[in-house]
């Protein structure tokens, strides 16, 4: 039995990836040979958490490492702290009880680019041309009502105005102020499809005022209460582009809670780190099954595939009767020669 015990451990200590055995509170029981290479981690130490879990906002009782939830995700690529500062790792994570003690066995390896790797690039790759697509075509149905269907609407909303004025008999007078009430709610509804087609204030004056001028908007259309809280670091220069995409998951989000869940309250929360920026997103609305669900639905699909496309990830975090929670992060700086 004891041959048979260092035979596995050897093998283990030469397995290609890293294996970590750590209890509750992240102390480090054993790690292989790989993992002490990658990491310069030692037995004692504790195994820190990941850049993304570094900034995660956690309620009561909730443990901070997402690999740990109820229903965890099966890999999860984010930076750890090792003896070289910073390096990006795939982890994944097992619980184990043991004689009623809880243990983990975390696994971590260099991202990996293979045929599925290189497969899934390619299938992003498809998903970006589409989304810019659609960008594309938002900006020119924006363009055309705002140039085209808005004028013609003003038009008529002024030539209804003169009309009103020339009109003594009460009866059409009556008629009149109907119509010219209806054309004013007609461009207003023009108005709020325009910036919600092509939000140009993201380009023109950057994320954050947008947020905060679209939040102002969003109160109005949805009537709800919206909190918005926000740190980042002004000093790195963001792509409009990805600001653009980050906006979108934001906006898709609170849609989604005003819509199918009823929300009457949603916060925002951004908070940058080295060039990720990290969301977390919370409504009280009913709630929903959340397992599965970047690959259900189309909104949902779309968020998901802009954080991938920014090198992010992103996890919903919901039950039937709610709240429910959304977070992930994203990177929103150009590497060189990069296109978005």
């Amino acid at each position: 039995m004891e041959m048979q015990t260092e035979f596995l451990a050897e093998i283990v200590d030469h397995l290609p990836e890293g294996m970590i055995v750590m209890d509750k509170e992240r102390t480090i029981l054993y790690l292989n040979e790989k993992a002490f290479g990658m990491t310069g981690w030692k037995l004692g130490d504790k195994v820190p958490y990941c850049t993304y879990c570094q900034e995660r906002d956690v309620e009561e009782n909730e443990n901070r490492c997402i690999l740990t939830t109820d229903d965890p995700i099966p890999f999860f690529n984010s930076h750890l702290a090792v003896y070289e500062d910073l390096e990006e790792f795939e982890m994944s994570l097992k619980k184990m009880m043991i004689s009623e003690e809880l243990y983990y066995v975390l696994r971590i390896r260099p991202p990996v680019q293979n045929e599925n790797s290189e497969r899934a690039r390619f299938h992003e790759l498809l998903v970006q041309e589409t989304l810019l697509a659609q960008e594309a075509e938002r900006k020119r149905i924006a363009m055309e009502l705002h140039d085209h269907i808005g004028q013609s609407v003003y038009s008529i909303f002024l030539g209804l105005e003169v009309i009103k004025q020339n009109i003594s008999d009460e009866k059409y007078q009556k008629h009149v102020t109907n119509m010219v009430n209806v054309m004013e709610k007609t461009l207003q509804d023009i108005k709020r499809l325009t910036k919600s087609l092509r939000p140009e204030i993201v380009y023109d004056i950057g994320l954050e005022k947008s947020l905060v001028q679209a939040v102002k908007d969003w109160k109005k259309l949805y009537q709800i209460e919206i909190f918005l809280d926000m740190e980042i670091d002004r000093e790195k220069e963001l792509d409009p582009e990805k600001e653009l995409h980050l906006f979108r998951i934001i906006q898709e989000s609170i849609t989604n809670s005003v819509r199918h869940g009823k929300a009457t309250y949603f916060s925002i929360h951004l908070k940058s780190n080295y060039q990720y920026i990290f969301f977390q997103l919370y409504d009280n609305g009913n709630g929903f099954i959340s397992g599965g669900c970047k690959t259900k639905g189309l909104g949902l699909k779309h968020m998901y595939e802009r954080c991938k496309m920014l090198d992010g990830d992103i996890k919903w975090i919901s039950k039937e009767g709610g709240p429910t929670r959304v977070e992930g992060f994203v990177s929103l700086i150009r590497a060189e020669g990069e296109r978005i």
